[in-house]
């Protein structure tokens, strides 16, 4: 399926994350065949204390070296279509300054903050997903919630990753959040940061984009800018469901999505 030619991704994966599989280029290429524009290339990167309960590969002195990878790879593209480096980090508030330390003075075109840990809890991984059996829903999106606006709040980020992942493996508050979203969406705006609209959640138990249609309604009339991303892990995932995500957004009102370049902002029509 060809994805609509005005957008971009910028939330790939390649084997650099640990997690993921496919070369730079490879996933280049598939991205020019889906007709995107743009594609992103945002490897996982985390603080040294997360990486002993990860297995991802990009340490601190080998960051400049992922940047000069793929700006290699962009120097030597040959596909009608641009490439875009960009990083997504693991925030946990205890680690802010550590990681404003490691990114600072590199050439991102884009920074993604993602919240994967709630009290040490890698709530995302599968492995751990009896945990939620501990939690009242309503106190974990609570607590969520928290550390997602202190990841906008730490003024490190461009973007804040799959906004509402707490949902991922169906775990729904039963009440009424909507006090959360509109807090959170205030705390984005304040801090001019982006939200990304990941279909990712297409492809796991809540079958859902992030952010839910009611979240991502709030956030733009709060005047929160957006970006797309895949959260893809294998080539064949980059652009996909991109036209629900794209219908998703232009449903809730949004008319332009953001393209970044050397971490600076500029709205280009859906």
């Amino acid at each position: 399926m060809k994805v609509n030619s005005t957008s971009a991704d910028y939330h790939v994966h390649t084997f650099l994350s640990g997690d993921a599989k496919g070369e730079i280029l490879e996933c280049v290429r598939v991205a020019a065949n889906k007709k995107l524009e743009e594609i992103g290339i945002s490897d996982h990167f985390a603080p040294q204390k997360l990486r002993d309960k990860l297995d991802f590969p990009l340490k601190y002195r080998e960051l400049s070296d992922y940047v000069k990878r793929v700006d290699g790879v962009k120097r030597k593209l040959k596909e009608p279509i641009k490439l875009k480096v960009g990083v997504e980090v693991d925030f946990v508030p205890d680690f802010a300054n550590e990681i404003k330390e490691a990114l600072e003075g590199l050439p991102f075109d884009y920074v993604i903050g993602s919240v994967h840990f709630i009290e040490g809890w890698a709530f995302d991984d599968p492995k751990y997903v009896l945990e939620y059996q501990k939690w009242d829903p309503v106190k974990l999106y609570e607590k969520y919630f928290m550390a997602v606006q202190a990841c906008a709040e730490s003024k490190i980020f461009d973007v804040i990753g799959h906004p509402d992942l707490i949902k991922k493996f169906g775990c729904k508050a039963k009440t009424d959040i909507t006090d959360f979203y509109l807090a959170t969406a205030k705390v984005f705006k304040k801090n001019n940061v982006c939200i990304e609209v990941n279909t990712s959640g297409l492809r796991h138990p809540c079958k859902e984009i992030y952010p839910a249609k009611q979240f991502l309604k709030i956030c733009h009339d709060e005047g929160v800018q957006i970006t797309f991303g895949s959260d893809a892990h294998t080539p064949e995932n980059i652009g996909k469901d991109f036209d629900k995500a794209i219908s998703l957004a232009k449903e809730v009102g949004y008319e332009h999505t953001t393209i970044f370049s050397e971490r600076k902002k500029q709205l280009k029509r859906i």
